[in-house]
């Protein structure tokens, strides 16, 4: 499969093994090419708005990302879709979690799913996708386009931040190569 974003073209394969007991173990390629300048690979999802309690064993409490993460301690965090929200002046990507080893998305009753990795995930849960952050100007405009829908992004690799804002964008390391192939599996289980 190909997805086109913007002008960027990413051969991707996905593949979805369902077992008798109803889990659902999925593996995901993404191939960057010699024009790829995009900030994540990942697979996106639309969830219940009743699933919005998460739990992850992961780094937290607060937002972290690959090359900011070293005040992000490694526990067990819960918290809603909402306050997972960060409360910047002007809009962008946010809430991102990284190295967790499971997550759970689950309603007032504690039932929904359980996110299982091969080895550890980045994810994010918002009530907004990444283009529609990018498309309104400042935060007090985003009742304008919240979602009643958790938006969860699980990905595969993201790029670092940098310090673009007054500085250099990330270091080499933190950057999505391109001509590159990048893979990742997890199992989707229900919590009952």
């Amino acid at each position: 499969m190909e997805a086109i974003i913007g002008k960027v073209n990413v051969p991707h394969t996905i593949t979805y093994t369902i077992h008798g007991n109803g889990a659902i173990d999925i593996k995901a390629s993404f191939k960057t090419g010699t024009d790829f300048n995009l900030p994540r690979l990942a697979l996106q999802t639309s969830l219940n708005p009743a699933l919005d309690k998460i739990t992850w064993f992961g780094r937290g409490p607060i937002e972290n990302y690959q090359d900011r993460k070293n005040a992000a301690y490694i526990g067990l965090y819960s918290t809603t879709v909402e306050d997972m929200r960060e409360y910047y002046v002007r809009t962008q990507s946010m809430g991102e979690r990284c190295d967790s080893r499971w997550l759970t998305l689950t309603n007032n009753h504690g039932k929904g799913i359980k996110i299982t990795p091969e080895g550890t995930i980045d994810f994010s849960a918002q009530h907004y996708t990444d283009r529609e952050l990018w498309q309104v100007k400042y935060a007090h405009d985003l009742g304008n386009i919240r979602r009643s829908e958790v938006v969860l992004n699980l990905d595969c690799v993201q790029r670092g931040l940098g310090n673009a804002s007054c500085g250099p964008g990330p270091r080499p390391k933190y950057e999505i190569k391109k001509d590159s192939v990048y893979t990742y599996a997890f199992r989707i289980e229900e919590v009952k």
